[in-house]
């Protein structure tokens, strides 16, 4: 397809962008990726391990403006040691004992994904050029006989 075919398919007759899109240059990348129809694309390229064994679990924090509750979680997922991998991710909504949850397995069940700020001091410093960070909404307890092994999430 040629330079101006493109542009004409994107743009209306006077160079504006097409009704329902945000012309190129003024995209928000981060409400771009927090588009449903952007984190159903991504999901279908990126595979989410399972079950994960927290490791580390830091306490909820509720955010007073908005009355959302996040805890971060480091946990790893595998097998064996030689194809165990660190998953780290935020809860978002949802919360789990810091005490109970050490090195018991748990389920992802949904989640989304985010762009990875790089933060230095409490300041902005842009967003990392590799990997996403995961956001999990729900999130439950793996119990007795139940074993997912180390596979992909289809949960969409």
């Amino acid at each position: 397809m040629d330079k101006n075919a493109l542009i004409n398919k994107n743009t209306a007759n006077n160079g504006e962008p097409a009704v329902g899109k945000t012309f190129f240059p003024d995209v928000s990348l981060k409400e771009l990726m927090a588009m449903p129809d952007v984190q159903e694309a991504v999901r279908r390229h990126v595979s989410v391990p399972n079950p994960v064994i927290p490791k580390k679990v830091r306490n909820p924090f509720k955010n007073g403006e908005t009355g959302i509750t996040t805890q971060k979680v480091e946990s790893v997922s595998g097998t064996s040691l030689m194809d165990i991998v660190n998953v780290s991710f935020t809860l978002v909504g949802t919360e789990i004992n810091p005490m109970d949850a050490i090195n018991k397995p748990f389920r992802i069940v949904d989640y989304a994904f985010a762009l990875d700020a790089n933060m230095a001091g409490g300041k902005f410093n842009g967003y990392s050029a590799k990997g996403l960070k995961l956001l999990v909404t729900k999130i439950e307890e793996v119990k007795g006989g139940e074993q997912d092994g180390n596979q992909k999430n289809d949960n969409a």
